[in-house]
Order: structure tokens, then C-alpha cells, then sequence
């Protein structure tokens, strides 16, 4: 598949941004917080009346549940405005195929995973840097996040991407998110700037290049999780990367 020819030479007038996954290790975060819980909770399953559940079984269930639970669009966009009683929902689906029905073990597990996620969450290798050095170019910059308010706004502090972007926008806040155009129009309105003076760059390659390259932004999909352009078949970004380091 060939792609537009990357623009080496010269940055754009303004480059938008996802942040999960994107400047944020979202999915690795995600992944150590369920191998360490489910460590912890195998050994209570097995003291109480489960004696063969493993490790790799919970993660395993609560993984094939949460595939399951946000590959429905409906239920994607409730989801992530509404992620404490989402994640409550994954846990109590994915423990029920394992024959686990205690309310009160879901609800520890949502809350000590919650806790722990904050304490180890961190930005992907370099992202950082390269938001900041696009700023010192002068590239006007923008974060559109799906999500809820709350939540998101809690990990644009823990980054402090305040201080670096031009203008944040937060579904939960603005009213409507990704891949809605208005989403992308509203932040080329804010910032001033034409589509085809604009990058748009993240993991979600519906959200973050397709719909925006329909406006004639330049789309580029960070393939944060190398899982491969063939796995999305039919699509054509302007540019892939693994990171957005690559784009300085």
C-alpha cells in the first residue's frame, strides 16, 4: 500500500493529537494493571471454592469481555463517558465466565485497579519531548481526546499538557468527540488554521486519520501497539509510525 509522501521538510501550521495510546501508554498501563490484579485475586478465587482459576484465566476472561464490550459503537461511546461503572461492567462479565459472581470482589478489583492505573500511568517513550519541540518550532498544537471529563483532564495534569497545548478539547466537555467532523472543525477554528496546513496524529485509525483526512487534513496513524496496517484493511493514511517521535 503506498502512502502521500511524509512531510520532511517542513512541519505544519498545526498538528492535532489523541492522547490515549498516542502520547499516553494507555494500553500498557491497562495490561500491567491486570496481570498484577489478577495475580493477587487468583490466589483469593482458589481459597474460596475455585481452586483451578489462574492468573492467565482472568486475564484472559476479562480480556475476551472487554474485546467484546467496546466493539459496539453504542456501547464504546457510554463506555468511555462513563469508564468506573464500564469497568465494573468488564470485570463482572469477564469473572461470570468463570463462574464468579461476588459483587463485592468486582468492586475491589474496580477500585484497585483504578488506584493502581494512576500510579503507574506514564507518556510513551519520547512523546514529550517531541510535543515540546513542536511547540518550539512554533506548530500550533492541539489535544482531542475522547472520553470523559473528568478522567482525561486529570491525565492532561498528570502530563502537563496544559502547558503545552494551544487547546485542549475533551468530549466529555465539549459535548461530542471523534470521529464527529465538527470535532476536528471546532479545533481548526480554535487555532486558526486550514485542514491542509494540519496534522492529525493517533492509534485509532478511524477516529484519528480517516475521518480527519476526509476534511483534507494529513492523516497519521500511530501504530502504538504495532499491530500492523494489514489488520486494517481498506485504509489508507497519509503516513504510519510507531511513534510520534518519528515525526521530528
Amino acid at each position: 500500500m503506498k502512502l502521500r509522501p511524509r512531510m520532511k521538510m517542513k512541519l505544519p501550521n498545526a498538528a492535532f493529537f489523541d492522547l490515549d495510546d498516542t502520547i499516553l501508554g494507555t494500553t500498557e498501563c491497562s495490561n500491567t494493571c491486570w496481570k498484577l490484579l489478577s495475580e493477587e485475586y487468583a490466589y483469593i478465587f482458589q481459597q474460596n471454592g475455585h481452586p483451578d482459576i489462574s492468573p492467565e484465566d482472568i486475564v484472559r476472561s476479562i480480556s475476551n469481555f472487554r474485546l467484546w464490550f467496546w466493539s459496539d459503537e453504542n456501547r464504546n461511546q457510554s463506555g468511555r463517558l462513563n469508564p468506573e461503572q464500564a469497568l465494573l461492567e468488564t470485570i463482572k462479565g469477564g469473572l461470570e465466565t468463570l463462574g464468579i459472581k461476588d459483587s463485592a470482589i468486582i468492586e475491589s478489583m474496580s477500585h484497585k485497579w483504578d488506584n493502581m492505573r494512576w500510579e503507574i500511568l506514564k507518556p510513551l517513550p519520547k512523546a514529550i519531548d517531541t510535543i515540546k519541540e513542536l511547540k518550539l518550532a512554533g506548530v500550533k498544537l492541539a489535544l482531542i481526546t475522547n472520553g470523559n471529563a473528568q478522567i482525561q483532564a486529570k491525565k492532561v495534569q498528570i502530563l502537563e499538557l496544559q502547558n503545552l497545548m494551544d487547546h485542549i478539547q475533551i468530549e466529555g466537555e465539549f459535548g461530542l468527540g471523534k470521529p464527529d467532523p465538527e470535532a476536528y472543525l471546532n479545533a481548526l477554528k480554535e487555532l486558526n488554521v486550514a485542514p491542509e496546513e494540519t496534522w492529525m496524529a493517533g492509534d485509532h485509525i478511524e477516529f484519528d486519520v480517516i475521518a480527519p483526512m476526509k476534511l483534507g487534513i494529513y492523516g497519521i496513524w500511530v501504530d502504538t501497539n504495532k499491530i500492523g496496517l494489514k489488520s486494517h484493511k481498506g485504509y489508507s493514511p497519509d503516513l504510519v509510525v510507531e511513534s510520534i517521535s518519528e515525526l521530528v
